[in-house]
């Protein structure tokens, strides 16, 4: 009787574990929560006067991500220390240590946009119509975004696999520009507010195809976690394509 009672109680290791993990997960939902929050106010910038409201929430948001990514990782070794988790959970908890690092280099990323926008002056003659391009970008980073994210939560490989091919597109969106602001001003004499508006232009579409990038890099992570697979550098990563 007593071996069959011993049998029927729960494991207190396995449960911690258990709430560990979910609490880890919860704080990764978070970060992902505010990086895209902070995707989409940086995006506003090109619509709308920057005010006292809006900077300091992009500000909290920022230090936010940053305390975030120190908790994260923190958690990440602990319970690696903790629990000499099996495959299956140190690749999940190695998974959540990699993609914490890439949705931390986003939000710097995005601030150096921000930063970058706020100097910009759009009503200059011939730079209003480099507000579109940017939104465009904006606009896919942010899905390439959302979606390695949720192949994460969803545990979705299509969805990581289609993330990756998104990549493509923002590529080609900053070429463009880079080859729009070379000839639409490379024989002007221009001021030194011109000057920053075309440097700033180009860097901030050479931020935002980073951003892309990182998101490449969440979604190899989730198909790390999902396949047990790395990669990171296979030249034609999705197999679904190879049976189509």
């Amino acid at each position: 009787m007593d071996k069959l009672n011993e049998k029927r109680e729960p494991t207190p290791a396995l449960g911690i574990k258990d709430k560990y993990l979910e609490q880890l997960h919860s704080d990764f939902q978070l970060i992902s929560e505010i990086v895209l929050t902070q995707i989409s106010l940086a995006s506003s910038l090109l619509q709308q006067t920057p005010n006292e409201v809006l900077l300091f929430e992009l500000k909290r948001n920022e230090k936010i991500i940053n305390s975030l990514d120190i908790t994260i990782k923190e958690k990440v070794i602990h319970a690696i220390m903790l629990f000499t988790p099996r495959a299956s959970d140190l690749r999940r908890l190695m998974a959540y240590h990699d993609m914490t690092i890439s949705m931390e280099r986003v939000g710097d990323l995005i601030e150096n946009i921000i930063e970058m926008l706020l100097e910009i002056d759009f009503t200059m003659e011939g730079f209003d119509a480099y507000k579109k391009p940017l939104e465009k970008m904006f606009v896919q980073t942010n899905k390439m975004i959302q979606k390695a994210i949720f192949s994460f939560a969803g545990g979705s490989n299509e969805m990581a696999y289609e993330t990756i091919s998104m990549d493509d597109k923002v590529d080609k969106l900053e070429r463009k520009i880079g080859r729009k602001l070379a000839d639409g001003f490379s024989n002007e004499t221009h001021t030194t507010q011109s000057l920053v508006n075309i440097m700033n232009i180009n860097s901030i579409s050479y931020f935002l195809e980073r951003i892309g990038d990182k998101a490449v890099d969440i979604a190899e992570s989730a198909v790390y976690l999902i396949e047990g697979r790395d990669i990171r550098h296979v030249k034609d990563p999705n197999p679904m394509e190879e049976n189509t």
